[in-house]
């Protein structure tokens, strides 16, 4: 039973099957660069690269995670297992996968614990200040808009009229300001009509402004399922959902972000133009300028990309980068003061991050301030002279007005205190904290990335990260040169290598190394003489470990010494074989302590044609030959030499043996069981994000592999 559980749960077993309703779209970057979008439409959207649309369109339910690494292998020369593992929990926790997933606590609180009464169907979504009152379905109304009317809009000489009027709307409105028009300007003799024209504008701006991403997202032939009515912070707005529109290239992308703003400077626009012909319009012209100044405000907002609004969705686009605004303060958050602490220069995609991020956070604690000094300079002579004024009906409407812009400022403001109040608590000790630990703590991280340090005791590690020694290179400098010899080990704690070698007086790139990786492992080995050059592509900090030092603080018992030798050693002739191309310096540190070295003498049988099989062997040292028997007669079918390997079938199939594979001299082997391939495939599926991000692939030379058995 026990076995049969485990097998339903290895991840190397499970079935991804994807859905069959999805939508494949195919694209290329501004620089262009291919990508793919998967798109649950209406609900999910994920972007897939190269490799990634390679794994995802051979998920139709005949092959198992373990397949889908063969053919990973396959393809592309090296063993994915981490980003197979990756994509499928990605589409799987995105709802792609055919079996959803499923929230097993949540049921099992239910089955505990019932309801008394059924739960009623909520009308809203969305959290208490993002309330949304959908309106689902519209997708029939919005195509109906755009045939009998909205296609208009998008015709060359109706762009080209309504670019004119935007840019003399514009010149017209500062005209207008400057000719005395005022904003709150009463409606008649009436302050209060004055104001509820102002906030009739507003709405009518803002429904004209979501009607044209609507209207545009059509234009490109998407879906609009959906829109409605929403209370942002208690104030009350239109939306309309235009993700389909994932599914084009990214100017058509920019180009519905836009159409909202361009909708209401141009309406804005032709308002502003009248009241600068006809200035004495009386009524008319009040109320188009109220329009004028709502829409001008509302699209001017829409386009600052420091809040999640059109215009950070334009940038965030042009610039190619998902997720921005969070990447950025991710980074402001931690690792931009890691950098400035260590003086580190920054690249070009982190003095980016450090800048909008600064920025993004700097204008959203101050836009509430900024509000409400706004809203009570502007307000204060209207509503004065309007309280003062005899009458409930009056004062009602003060009390209105005043509630629904003090309310949700409040609310955001009170909010936005309490979480700098608990900061601000925190922030001492956090500093102290960061100030002594910030280098040791890094040193540790990276120290316990390592795997054939993986058994090394805590006291050991923090023993060695002190005595680590910190380089700093610059840019295009030779860390270590082929041929010199060397006594130090090194990891890298910020910055870039490469590893070259020198064949036919030409220098070879054969792999990039980034923070976390390692190199120089030989000297520890004893043998230092550097088999390639590192050097620096960009401003690199090591942290350098001689050998004598990195014996003399990892100081143990033998048995412990030897056995990290031994994993080195390992570790080491793994590097060299082209199966395992393309792996990370931890992938070969797991795998030289799953695997096993066995000793084969001459004519020793290891596998045999016909019987079951769930080992693979890797040939270490000697030679193997491969017999096959057909119609009674055998033959031998292969030679296989160190680095060749064999059993891979019985690894990932239930099939027999398909030869028998005996020793043709004294030789050794190693051998990796079905169940710890199944183990390795697990680990990488729980790895941290952070060593999973400094986890990269070494591209290495490969050769001509010979399979079998």
């Amino acid at each position: 039973m026990w076995e049969r559980l485990g097998e339903r749960i290895s991840p190397a077993d499970y079935t991804p099957v994807l859905r069959s309703d999805l939508t494949w779209a195919r694209f290329k970057t501004r620089h262009g660069d291919p990508y793919v979008m998967l798109a649950d439409r209406g609900h999910e959207y994920i972007t897939l690269g190269e490799e990634d649309d390679f794994l995802a369109s051979r998920m139709d339910g005949t092959r198992r995670v373990s397949d889908l690494v063969v053919d990973y292998f396959r393809k592309f020369g090296s063993l994915g297992y981490d980003r197979v593992v990756r994509l499928v929990g990605e589409l799987r926790e995105a709802g792609m996968l055919v079996d959803r997933p499923r929230n097993i606590y949540e049921r099992l609180q239910g089955a505990l614990n019932p309801p008394k009464t059924p739960p009623k169907p909520r009308r809203t979504e969305g959290p208490f200040l993002m309330l949304r009152l959908p309106l689902k379905g519209i997708d029939p109304a919005v195509t109906w808009l755009y045939d009998h009317l909205g296609f208009v809009f998008f015709k060359r000489p109706v762009v080209l009229l309504t670019f004119v009027v935007t840019i003399l709307g514009l010149a017209a409105f500062v005209a207008d300001l400057f000719g005395g028009h005022d904003i709150f300007a009463p409606l008649g003799k009436s302050v209060l009509l004055g104001i509820v024209a102002l906030v009739v504008a507003y709405y009518l701006a803002t429904f004209i402004h979501e009607s044209a991403h609507a209207l545009a997202c059509k234009h490109f032939g998407r879906k609009v399922d959906q829109g409605g009515f929403m209370l942002f912070y208690l104030m009350p707005a239109f939306y309309v959902d235009t993700s389909d529109i994932w599914l084009e290239p990214w100017w058509r992308r920019i180009a519905v972000s836009f159409a909202g703003p361009y909708s209401g400077f141009t309406v804005a626009g032709a308002c502003s133009i009248l009241v600068w012909l006809f200035p004495h319009s009386g009524v008319v012209g009040t109320l188009l300028f109220k329009f004028a100044v709502a829409s001008y405000f509302t699209d001017a907002l829409n386009l600052m990309p420091l809040l999640p609004l059109d215009g950070y969705y334009i940038l965030m686009d042009w610039l190619e980068i998902p997720q921005l605004r969070q990447q950025a303060l991710d980074f402001i958050k931690g690792p931009m003061w890691r950098l400035l602490l260590d003086r580190e220069r920054f690249n070009r995609r982190e003095i980016l991050f450090a800048v909008f991020g600064v920025l993004a956070a700097t204008y959203s604690s101050l836009s509430i301030f900024l509000a409400i000094l706004y809203w009570r300079r502007r307000l204060s002579p209207v509503v004065t002279p309007l309280w003062a004024t005899p009458g409930f009906w009056a004062k009602a409407t003060v009390i209105g007005v005043v509630a629904v812009i003090a309310v949700p400022l409040s609310m955001r403001l009170g909010r936005r205190l309490w979480r700098y109040v608990k900061t601000l608590g925190k922030a001492p000790a956090a500093a102290r904290a960061a100030i002594l630990t910030i280098r040791l703590r890094d040193r540790m991280r990276l120290l316990e990335s390592l795997g054939f340090l993986a058994t090394v005791p805590q006291a050991g590690l923090d023993r060695l990260a002190r005595a680590a020694r910190v380089r700093e290179y610059p840019s295009g400098t030779n860390v270590v040169r082929q041929g010199d010899r060397g006594d130090q080990f090194f990891v890298i704690a910020a910055g870039e290598a490469a590893v070259m070698v020198r064949e036919r007086a030409e220098d070879r790139t054969l792999d990039r190394l980034g923070v976390g990786d390692y190199f120089g492992e030989r000297a520890l080995l004893g043998d230092g003489v550097r088999r390639a050059t590192v050097r620096s592509l960009t401003p690199l900090k090591v942290l350098a470990f001689p050998a004598e030092t990195f014996w003399k603080e990892l100081a143990g018992t033998m048995a412990w010494e030897a056995r990290l030798r031994m994993v080195l050693g390992e570790r080491e002739r793994l590097e060299a074989l082209p199966i395992f191309a393309g792996m990370g310096s931890r992938q070969l540190d797991l795998l030289a302590v799953k695997l096993q070295v066995q000793e084969v003498e001459p004519g020793e049988t290891l596998v045999r044609q016909g019987d079951p099989g769930d080992t693979f062997f890797i040939v270490r040292d000697g030679e193997m030959e491969v017999l096959v028997s057909a119609n009674g007669a055998r033959r031998r079918a292969n030679l296989l030499k160190p680095g060749d390997f064999f059993g891979e079938v019985a690894l990932l199939y239930d099939v027999p043996r398909t030869a028998t594979v005996r020793a043709r001299s004294r030789a050794s082997v190693w051998r990796l069981g079905r169940q710890d391939f199944r183990d390795l495939v697990g680990r990488y599926m729980g790895l941290e994000g952070d060593v999973a991000k400094v986890a990269a692939s070494r591209l290495r030379r490969r050769t001509r592999l010979r399979s079998a058995a």
